[in-house]
């Protein structure tokens, strides 16, 4: 995940360097707080609470080619389970684009994501396909949208062996909100933003009294609330 996270920030920073010296070029970085409730099926199925901080950075030249670096966290009860985590790093294209804030676009990007709640011994990543946009309300407010599918995600093995393996892993991510302008530099946003894989576990040990083999899936999903600064 560390790799993941340093690489986003890294061609974030590339592109701004690179952006202000071809043209037109704005952004934002901003934090918010994601009051996310997580929910399991299948062999390890469980509910908690798990409200994280989560950033978001993105950077957008000529009004028409952007990159976007997410991280957000489903930080469970330490009793119950560890924490997962979800980093994304995105290319993105404005198809439709008249102003800055009503816009349409699409692109591709990456995502990797530590599941540790469901009992998955390290990472699972792959690509994603994305789509978002935004629809002005007024001078200072807008509504906005975007979500990516993740169809296809490697295996992992489970920490515990009893667990088996996890495989035919897809996922999907969206999010949908208000923004409100009140400076020329900031945004507050609130909104409501769900994460969600799905999977099948396969080796699973008979003295669990499960199997052979399991459908399941893991879903962090609740309202946000956060700051965004532009640039």
């Amino acid at each position: 995940m560390k790799k993941l996270i340093f690489s986003a920030a890294l061609l974030v920073l590339v592109a701004g360097a690179t952006a202000e010296a071809a043209g037109p070029v704005d952004g934002e970085i901003g934090a918010v707080w994601w009051n996310s409730e997580f929910d399991s099926t299948g062999a390890t199925a469980m509910t908690d609470d798990a409200g994280a901080p989560g950033y978001r950075a993105s950077l957008w030249l000529f009004n028409r080619y952007g990159i976007k670096a997410g991280m957000y966290e489903a930080n469970l009860d330490p009793g119950v389970a560890p924490a997962s985590d979800y980093t994304s790093i995105d290319f993105m294209w404005r198809a439709f684009s008249p102003t800055q804030n009503n816009y349409v676009a699409v692109g591709l990007g990456w995502q990797q994501m530590d599941l540790l709640s469901i009992g998955i011994d390290g990472s699972t990543s792959g690509a994603r396909i994305n789509v978002e946009g935004r629809v002005g309300l007024g001078k200072i407010v807008f509504a906005y949208g975007e979500g990516s599918y993740l169809p296809s995600l490697d295996d992992a093995s489970a920490l515990d062996p009893m667990y088996g393996q996890f495989q035919d892993m897809s996922g999907m991510e969206y999010e949908v909100g208000i923004s409100v302008k009140p400076a020329p530099f900031m945004n507050i946003r609130a909104g409501y933003r769900a994460h969600s894989v799905d999977f099948m576990q396969t080796g699973l040990d008979p003295l669990l009294g499960l199997g052979p083999d399991m459908d399941g899936s893991a879903e962090s999903n609740g309202l946000l609330l956060g700051a965004v600064f532009n640039f």
